[in-house]
């Protein structure tokens, strides 16, 4: 297990339940003191008190990551506490938005912007505030981000979200490229379907033909959100220390097979005319 030293400090978003409460409470167990933050308070304490029954050391901080004002509060907060910062995971997300998706001719420019705003400008607001934090001590540290393997081939249907995670991508090349001069590190890690114990996972699952089509898609079995964890105290730790600028598949093999049917925006939208017949009439 990668082993955290020197009282070193990680603020993990959206760390009261599914893949952020699990990197938490990992980094935790290799010695790190964990800020939790989330928007819901009795969670997040619960996720603490945890933690701390582990032998662990944990602070809530509660944030919207949508909110630049409350994000800069939720740092402050941290070094006020600890003194320092010596890492992040920019996790949070909001799925619930996933009904605002779709095809681009589908998605009204209300709800992309509502969904970039959500997925990507969050992580953006994230980082900005995590290595500044980072840069008030002298030590450097390690960034980061949680994208999607929809953000490094195509998705169907999902072409908002795509983008937002494509960006996530994008943006942690450019940190990772930039801040390396201060020692600090960003790294990406693009997961595939992670069943988190959420009740929209478990929606998802109860369908029988779609769960066949994720074990299909992922070599036969998904993830767990404590697969996560490990990978992600790695690269936050001094063990990672080499990896930078990273953009790594966590995803069971998902990405490398490549072999998820196709089907076409007709199939997937009752009503919609299909392409090349409207092609055809041009």
């Amino acid at each position: 297990m990668p082993a955290f030293s020197d009282g070193e400090v990680i603020l993990v978003t959206g760390a009261t339940r599914g893949v952020g409460e699990a990197v938490a409470r990992r980094c935790a167990k290799a010695g790190a003191r964990v800020a939790v933050t989330g928007r819901n308070v009795e969670r997040g304490e619960a996720v603490c008190a945890a933690i701390a029954s582990d032998g662990g050391d944990a602070l809530f901080v509660p944030i919207d990551v949508t909110d630049e004002a409350v994000v800069a509060r939720a740092f402050d907060q941290c070094l006020q506490h600890w003194g320092r910062l010596d890492g992040c995971v920019a996790n949070a997300a909001d799925l619930s938005l996933g009904a605002l998706d779709g095809p681009v001719t589908e998605i009204t420019l209300d709800g992309w912007n509502r969904l970039i705003a959500a997925d990507l400008t969050s992580v953006f607001l994230t980082a900005k505030h995590a290595i500044r934090a980072m840069l008030k001590g002298a030590r450097g540290g390690a960034l980061l981000t949680i994208g999607s393997l929809a953000g490094v081939r195509g998705n169907i249907g999902h072409d908002a979200y795509s983008a937002a995670k494509g960006g996530i991508v994008a943006l942690t090349r450019s940190i990772a490229a930039y801040y390396a001069r201060y020692d600090i590190r960003c790294n990406c890690l693009n997961l595939g379907f992670v069943d988190s114990g959420s009740d929209r996972i478990e929606t998802i699952l109860g369908h029988p033909g779609f769960r066949r089509q994720l074990l299909d898609f992922h070599l036969g079995a998904w993830g767990r959100a404590d697969d996560i964890g490990g990978i992600a105290a790695l690269l936050l730790s001094g063990e990672g220390r080499y990896i930078n600028g990273a953009s790594i598949p966590v995803d069971g093999g998902a990405y490398a097979a490549s072999h998820m049917p196709r089907p076409t925006v007709a199939a997937m939208i009752p009503g919609f005319p299909p392409l090349r017949s409207t092609l055809d009439k041009d």
